[in-house]
């Protein structure tokens, strides 16, 4: 029991040194101009990172690895849009 929460509290550090806050995941978060697949693509990593934080036990680590990357991913790509 106490390794899953060091496992989930490792995600949820290090998911918020990646992207931040989940609410800035959020299409409410971006701005109306952001483009369409990059909202849903953040809002999906929102509903993800909840997801895993509900279903903590039963995470596996490989999902828990993909999410992180995943949020890499969208960060860089929410950049790249605010540096146009």
């Amino acid at each position: 029991m106490a390794q899953d929460y060091e496992r989930i509290g490792r995600f949820i550090y290090s998911f918020h040194r990646i992207c931040g806050s989940v609410e800035a995941l959020t299409e409410t978060a971006l701005a109306e101009n952001a483009p369409r697949e990059l909202k849903v693509r953040a809002a999906r990593l929102a509903q993800k990172f909840k997801h895993i934080l509900e279903n903590a036990a039963s995470t596996a680590d490989s999902e828990i690895e993909a999410t992180l990357n995943d949020a890499s991913e969208v960060q860089m790509e929410i950049k790249k849009w605010q540096s146009v």
